[in-house]
């Protein structure tokens, strides 16, 4: 198991996403289930929850991606195209409530994929040696 962090790239990270892989190592799958993640990377062994409610994040990655192509598709049809408002309200609006659960899968891969570029740890705390208190006779000197 490779468990020494290594710097990934923002282009290997995004591919890795995409294929819904560990972003680390490219190989173990992020996905158990439609909804339902691993914990480790059956390859390198990267905890995917860094911390309590790290994927938090991953919604706005969602909502993100929502809002551009909802609003995009609307100015294209509507200013574009000249389709009516009334007739884009029902399609944007399934749209809005299908996509999110279509790409949920993707936003989380793309979120751990970006933080593994920023922060190529596997989430823990980096140990740091301890530090002696200064006794009082050393306190004076100082």
């Amino acid at each position: 198991m490779n468990t020494s962090p290594s710097k990934v790239s923002v282009g290997e990270s995004l591919s890795r996403a995409l294929r819904l892989r560990c972003p680390r190592c490219g190989e173990g799958k992020l996905f158990a289930g439609w909804f339902r993640m691993h914990e480790n990377c059956s390859n390198c062994g990267l905890k995917f929850e860094r911390a309590p409610g790290y994927f938090l994040g991953s919604t706005y990655v969602n909502y993100a991606f929502t809002a551009l192509i909802t609003t995009i598709s609307f100015v294209t049809l509507r200013f574009g195209w000249g389709i009516p408002g009334r007739e884009l309200l029902w399609p944007l609006l399934l749209f809005c409530f299908g996509f999110p659960l279509l790409f949920f899968r993707h936003a989380r891969a793309l979120w751990l994929g970006m933080d593994i570029v920023f922060d190529p740890s596997d989430g823990e705390t980096v140990s740091t040696p301890d530090t002696q208190p200064v006794s009082e006779s050393r306190a004076d000197e100082i």
